[in-house]
């Protein structure tokens, strides 16, 4: 049985972050798009027969997953530095 509440978890903060990026920084459009991302793997992996989460699919979301980790770190890093 597919479990949906991922995908919905997904598109909500996404929804979220597209409404504090008008206010705040627009930094938050990319993490936008990464939830969004996320939440169109998870529906795909519920929709699919294939294992999306798993073998060489796995590591493609785990890569995509460490690369934007690596920009929300720098950004951070260099926005406290910057102050």
């Amino acid at each position: 049985m597919p479990s949906y509440i991922y995908v919905v978890l997904w598109y909500i903060l996404a929804a979220y972050m597209f409404y504090v990026a008008v206010k705040e920084s627009r930094f938050f459009f990319v993490i936008a798009g990464f939830f969004i991302f996320l939440g169109s793997w998870a529906l795909a992996d519920n929709l699919v027969e294939a294992d999306l989460m798993g073998g060489v699919y796995g590591w493609i979301y785990r890569g995509v997953a460490i690369v934007v980790l690596i920009l929300c770190a720098l950004r951070y890093y260099f926005y406290k530095k910057n102050g």
